[in-house]
């Protein structure tokens, strides 16, 4: 790690201005203010000496020690990688983060690292729907047993403790989201942490996995709360302008080396342009979520007091539970600019708003400048069983927001005509609910 990134450690400094200075010294590269882009595939040896060290000790070649400084490959490493990894690890609060080349594969090699015939994965559903089906279709094939975690209830620890007395084997990895996409739904990682700590033996560690794609890197840090690994779909929030694909993982050196090792031989890493603009958006990142988070406050309001809209589901405390309020207030510094609503009629009806709306895009994935809808049951978690989607209220009428950096007012009066397209509240009804949300 660069000297200054050592110096900003020591000196406590803000996220803010963690992301736009953590990962680059300038005097590193003749004075440029930005990172250079290294579009370079290889990189030459100043020795066959020091080329070989190089490449034994990537091997893993028993007694030799890597030097101190230089690449051999970008598929191993790459200085603008890793000028944006050692920033997304200041904002994680990290010894290490990786970048790869999308959400899904950093969430697949991490979760192929730390599995195996003798560490299953437990899963608290909901999960992104990719997820879903690596973990009940894919992994299994290759004789890691996967457990679905019973959490209607919403008890997270009960459901762990039924799912230990069910089987012969400890998990290896307890995977949740949280808030879980797209029901909100909210998890203790302090807890988990500490049912895998206590359930662990030293020739057996439980390792707890977090995808916080929902919140990024600034309002929820769930290394903080106990987590052994954080992963992210880093298209969303951390690039932030639907432009790249990428994804994440940050956590301890002893963790990460794994996922790393696994990454260098699957080659899922970010590319050099792809990890300049992710150093890019992190600068900006702050801002960008403080911004939307603000606006969809606003819209939330909004969407409360329509009477063509039922239950509105978001990580705000106005729509959570006391105890899943509770837990947000203790593990984050925010909630957020995703939200969903339910609206009577379902798919029919829910696609009858989702086509008259103009300025949210009909388009899936979330976290960038533009706000965007889209409809979970037969889009992002098309391929999520029938009875998990009914379980959590993954149900047809159920549409979900992100929201962007538009003028709240512009988003929400495409959302007053595209309800309005239902005919199921008079006119009458809608302006008086729109006068009286204008008021307030």
């Amino acid at each position: 790690m660069c000297e200054i990134c050592e110096a900003m450690k020591n000196m406590k400094l803000h996220p803010d201005t963690l992301a736009i200075h953590a990962g680059h010294q300038p005097a590193e590269h003749l004075g440029a203010i930005k990172p250079p882009i290294h579009a370079t595939s290889t990189f030459v040896f100043p020795s066959a000496e020091h080329g070989a060290a190089h490449m034994e000790a990537a091997y893993g070649v028993e007694g030799v020690e890597a030097p101190d400084s230089g690449y051999i490959y970008s598929r191993l490493g790459n200085p603008t990688r890793n000028a944006a990894e050692v920033r997304l690890a200041a904002l994680d609060g990290a010894e290490v983060s990786g970048f790869f080349s999308s959400g899904m594969a950093a969430i697949s090699t991490a979760i192929l690292a730390w599995s195996g015939p003798e560490r299953p994965v437990w899963y608290a559903p909901p999960l992104y729907g990719g997820t879903t089906h690596f973990l009940n279709e894919v992994l299994p094939t290759k004789g890691t047993q996967v457990e679905t975690l019973d959490v209607k209830s919403g008890d997270l620890l009960s459901a762990l403790d039924a799912t230990r007395l069910e089987t012969d084997l400890l998990p290896g990895i307890i995977y949740l989201e949280t808030p879980a996409n797209p029901t909100m739904q909210v998890h203790r990682i302090s807890a988990v942490s500490d049912w895998a700590q206590m359930h662990s033996t030293p020739d057996h560690r439980i390792l707890v996995f977090v995808d916080n794609t929902y919140l990024g890197p600034l309002m929820q840090r769930p290394l903080e709360a106990g987590a052994d690994l954080v992963l992210y779909s880093a298209t969303k929030y951390i690039g932030g302008h639907s432009d790249i694909i990428a994804g994440a993982a940050s956590g301890p050196a002893d963790v990460m080396e794994a996922v790393i090792g696994f990454r260098h031989f699957l080659g899922g890493m970010a590319d050099p342009w792809t990890s300049w603009l992710l150093a890019r958006s992190m600068e900006t990142l702050p801002i960008r979520i403080e911004r939307q988070q603000l606006t969809a406050a606003r819209v939330l309001d909004f969407l409360r007091a329509h009477p063509a809209v039922g239950t509105v589901r978001s990580a705000h405390a106005e729509d959570l539970s006391p105890d899943a309020a509770q837990i947000m207030a203790e593990q984050t510094s925010g909630a957020g600019s995703m939200l969903a609503f339910e609206i009577d009629g379902g798919r029919p009806a829910a696609f009858k708003v989702l086509n008259a709306l103009n300025l949210f895009s009909l388009a899936v994935s979330l976290g960038s400048t533009e706000s965007l809808a889209e409809h979970p049951a037969s889009m992002t978690h098309a391929g999520v069983p029938a009875d998990q989607k009914a379980d959590h209220g993954i149900n047809e009428g159920l549409i979900r927001l992100s929201i962007g950096l538009e003028h709240p007012d512009d988003l929400i009066a495409d959302l007053t005509t595209a309800l309005a397209a239902l005919g199921e509240a008079s006119k009458a009804q809608v302006d008086l609910a729109v006068a009286e949300f204008n008021r307030v």
